[in-house]
């Protein structure tokens, strides 16, 4: 029996290979890359010579990012929407700051802020991994990119908070009650 609980018999004729899963993973070559695997037509995960493109999505610093490997030798692409623009009727403090750090990140050697024709302001960045191209290389580079962003995001993020927050006057402060 193989993995699945399957005759050997049985997995020769629907997979083409009297081989079990567990057995066609554990004679690849190690570390197995990404996309080296791949579930067959038959639901039993096989060992893949293709060379197919990665599309994964991630969240970190609280923004949903999308990433993406054309190929084997690609470098990984990471984007990500970080919201509009704000308007200077809203807060002109806000929108100067917003494009003071897009046009800071255009000296990041990985990637940008860009300012989208809707005024979407989207995240780029591109690096390569390292080879052997495991799971964990290619997770290791998208977690470099967004440190690399870290520091602009999280100014950016001041620029939302100061447009989302509507301003203040004194005279609208309350004492805080007495304690007792």
């Amino acid at each position: 029996m193989d993995d699945k609980g399957i005759e050997a018999s049985d997995s020769a004729g629907a997979a083409g290979s009297g081989k079990s899963a567990v057995q066609q993973v554990a004679s690849a070559t190690l570390p197995l890359e990404v996309g080296s695997v791949a579930l067959g037509d038959d639901g039993h995960i096989r060992r893949s010579d293709e060379d197919r493109p990665l599309f994964f999505r991630f969240s970190a610093c609280g923004i949903g990012f999308e990433a993406h490997l054309d190929n084997h030798a690609a470098p990984l692409r990471v984007r990500a929407n970080l919201g509009k623009l704000p308007f200077s009727a809203e807060s002109p403090e806000a929108r100067r700051l917003a494009r003071t750090v897009i046009a800071a990140t255009d000296r990041l050697r990985r990637g940008h802020i860009l300012l989208t024709a809707e005024q979407d302001m989207v995240l780029e960045g591109e690096l390569t991994p390292p080879s052997p191209r495991t799971p964990v290389s290619v997770i290791a580079t998208a977690v470099s990119l967004i440190l690399d962003f870290k520091p602009y995001l999280d100014l950016l993020g001041e620029a939302v908070a100061i447009r989302r927050s509507p301003p203040q006057s004194s005279d609208d402060a309350e004492p805080a009650p007495a304690k007792a």
